[in-house]
């Protein structure tokens, strides 16, 4: 990556975590003077944090790595810092952008008007992380596993919801559902679409997004493919 790719790579990082920066904070209430009980509740929220997080670890090591001579610990200056903790985060913001938009698009309306954090959170910044990828990060080295490993958060968040609502009674309610299930989405509740509904729902999103993480493996194949007869 040339020097000018690298700065704008730079400040495209930036210019993502002051989307998500806002979007958390305003989400959370915070900006506004009152915090937000639920916040930690939705996965929209999980994702962007672990998003944020990549994103400005990056954003530092990328800065530590602009003086002369420097390498990353591969020995390699060009390489993507942590991709699978990238791909862990591009593809979890995908899946919170796609459930948005299909599932639940009428939750980012207010009074009839857009709230602007949420459509920061679904859309603005999953798509910034997407492009990330496609724009800076070098192609052609996502492993054959990688899917696999890149739904870990979206597992462990849905294992955590199950596991603390239906086993322990805690309560994940509020954000799009109200008092009307403990769980954090009504497709999660089995007193609502019962144990077997649930069970289904969540293998085909589990195949379907499973399905996202190979299509983006067969892009990244194919993007390698034409830099390499360029």
């Amino acid at each position: 990556m040339n020097g000018k790719r690298k700065c704008f790579s730079l400040v495209w990082k930036v210019i993502l975590l002051l989307f998500c920066t806002y979007g958390l904070l305003d989400g959370a209430g915070i900006l506004s003077g009152a915090y937000t009980p639920d916040f930690p509740h939705m996965f929209t929220n999980v994702s962007n944090l672990f998003a944020w997080g990549y994103f400005f670890c990056a954003v530092l090591h990328a800065l530590r790595g602009r003086g002369p001579g420097s390498r990353d610990l591969t020995g390699d200056s060009s390489r993507t810092f942590a991709p699978a903790v990238k791909y862990t985060a591009t593809v979890s913001l995908l899946v919170t952008m796609l459930i948005a938009h299909f599932m639940l698009f009428d939750a980012m309306f207010r009074s009839g008007e857009l709230v602007w954090h949420l459509v920061i959170l679904h859309y603005v910044v999953p798509l910034m992380a997407l492009l990330d990828w496609a724009f800076f990060d070098e192609k052609g080295k996502m492993p054959l596993w990688g899917p696999v490993v890149w739904m870990s958060l979206v597992l462990a968040y849905l294992a955590f919801a199950m596991v603390y609502v239906g086993v322990f009674g805690g309560y994940m309610g509020g954000g799009t559902t109200g008092d009307i299930t403990p769980y954090p989405y009504t497709f999660l509740d089995p007193g609502l679409s019962g144990a077997g509904g649930v069970a289904a729902f969540c293998s085909a999103m589990f195949v379907l997004f499973l399905l996202l993480g190979y299509l983006l493996l067969a892009l990244d194949r194919l993007l390698a493919r034409f830099s390499r007869t360029d």
